[in-house]
């Protein structure tokens, strides 16, 4: 148990998510997160911290009965051709794979990564698996990345390999309802000439 617990402070320390997983009441219903034109669904009895700024929405959940988290990255910058989609997994995603690797690395975790594909939404996420352990514990940090209606979505899904288990159905309740509509804009009112 004190491995697991080390696990998971070694994962919030590095993500430095400030996440504060207040119990809630279980239900089997799920909650809907709407905001901005991104929605989603996620298991009632998980918490999330909203850390969204002009950039990028981000929140991430966790749950206190749960040593996993799930991080929700939406980049407000729409990616209309395939030459700014690589332009933002450049920027954003492997600069950020990078920089999960380098911070295990530091503690000591030994990562090894591997690449991975998931579904966002039944769109096809590329995506890299870290395997690591932490006194003994083993565990990962799943990174995968989509475009969603010309936004670029980024979920990681960190913890021991147990907790990550424990957690997948709010993995996959998460992932598989993500859902982004662009507000509409407000129509200009229309000037009339004067008589």
């Amino acid at each position: 148990m004190k491995s697991s617990r080390n696990f998971l402070q070694l994962i919030a320390f590095l993500l430095l998510c400030g996440l504060s997983a207040s119990a809630q009441t279980a239900a089997s219903d799920a909650k809907e997160f709407n905001k901005d034109g991104l929605s989603f669904n996620y298991p009632a009895g998980w918490s999330f911290n909203d850390t969204s700024d002009a950039d990028k929405q981000q929140l991430t959940f966790g749950r206190a009965d749960v040593d996993a988290q799930i991080t929700v990255f939406v980049f407000r910058t729409p990616i209309k051709t395939p030459e700014q989609m690589a332009e933002a997994k450049r920027i954003l995603v492997d600069k950020y794979v990078s920089a999960q690797t380098a911070s295990f690395e530091q503690a000591g975790a030994k990562p090894q990564s591997s690449p991975e594909t998931t579904d966002i939404s039944n769109i096809k996420a590329d995506g890299v698996i870290i395997r690591l352990s932490f006194d003994g514990v083993p565990g990962a940090a799943k990174i995968y990345w989509a475009l969603v209606a010309e936004r670029l979505v980024v979920l990681t899904f960190f913890g021991p390999d147990r907790a990550l288990t424990k957690a997948t159905p709010a993995w996959d309740t998460i992932r598989n309802t993500i859902k982004i509509v662009e507000p509409t804009p407000e129509p200009k009112p229309s000037l009339k000439p004067t008589q």
